[in-house]
């Protein structure tokens, strides 16, 4: 397994020959071959990727290491695919990652999203991923979305989200979004599926596949970012527009407010930041100030 997983790192590092990412895939593939030994990537199975995971774990890693692990594996895989379309990737994410400890959410810099989507030419995919971006969706929401949900023939484009919990919300289609959309169904298979994000074959997309080329763009770009990322910026940009709290909640389909005030403390950082550097400008200022003298 070695030599393929060579093969891989190599064509990372020559995409992003300055990006860290391929050496984090090189030492992420190599803890996981040392486990797997000599076995061919086709005959790894979901008990060894059990195994991986519980050594892992037993060696004091952080579940939020052994998932960039896992998210390795199944790029590695990916990268395979493109040469043997029968492989499966033995990595399943309900079944193998791990719950992390909750965070607050970190919005993706304008720098990584530029890199993430200039490598996207697939009308598609690009879609899909703006309206994570743009529209706060979620990626489970992108791979239900169906063709009768979206209106765009109207004064202010817009679609029916099946959210969480079966509740459904009206989520409204940006500018870029909604572009991004008409472009991909120029050019949409016509098939009998109703879904609106379909396959070569004319499926379906399922999260699995959508997440998957997630980390192939990302791969290529040499950015590390997330579907649930992408929806932290959409809210983190709200807020720094002044978007009231309870729209953002409404827009994002929160049941709690107290889940959309997650945002709002990740952005009191900012807030606390600026504070920050501006007193010590000001203090600076008042340090060298010339004294005043009597008049």
């Amino acid at each position: 397994m070695l030599t393929e997983i060579e093969c891989f790192v190599n064509w990372v590092r020559r995409r992003n020959p300055d990006a860290r990412t391929w050496r984090d895939y090189r030492g992420d593939l190599r803890q996981f071959a040392d486990l797997v030994g000599d076995l061919l990537p086709a005959a790894v199975t979901l008990r060894d990727i059990d195994r991986f995971v519980r050594q892992q774990a037993s060696q004091g890693c952080q579940p939020s290491t052994i998932n960039r692990r896992l998210a390795a594996i199944t790029a590695f895989y990916t990268f395979l695919a493109d040469e043997d379309t029968t492989l499966v990737c033995p990595v399943l994410p309900h079944r193998h990652g791990l719950r992390e400890p909750q965070r607050l959410p970190r919005p993706v810099q304008q720098d990584a999203i530029r890199k993430f989507f200039a490598v996207i030419t697939d009308p598609r995919d690009r879609a899909m991923f703006l309206l994570m971006l743009r529209c706060g969706l979620r990626i489970s929401e992108v791979a239900t979305l169906r063709l009768t949900d979206l209106f765009l023939d109207e004064t202010l484009p817009r679609m029916i989200i099946h959210g969480k919990g079966s509740k459904d919300r009206t989520a409204y289609l940006s500018p870029q979004a909604e572009q991004a959309v008409r472009t991909y169904l120029a050019v949409r298979p016509h098939v009998t599926c109703d879904a609106l994000f379909v396959s070569y074959q004319g499926q379906g997309l399922s999260t699995t596949a959508i997440h998957l080329r997630l980390l192939a763009y990302r791969t290529q770009a040499g950015v590390t970012l997330t579907a649930h990322r992408l929806r932290h910026t959409f809210a983190n940009d709200l807020l720094n527009a002044d978007v009231p709290v309870t729209t953002i909640q409404k827009l994002l389909g929160h049941a709690w407010l107290e889940t959309t005030q997650i945002y709002v403390a990740a952005n009191d950082r900012q807030v606390q930041a600026d504070y920050n550097a501006a007193c010590a400008q000001i203090e600076n200022w008042a340090d060298t100030a010339p004294a005043g003298g009597a008049s």
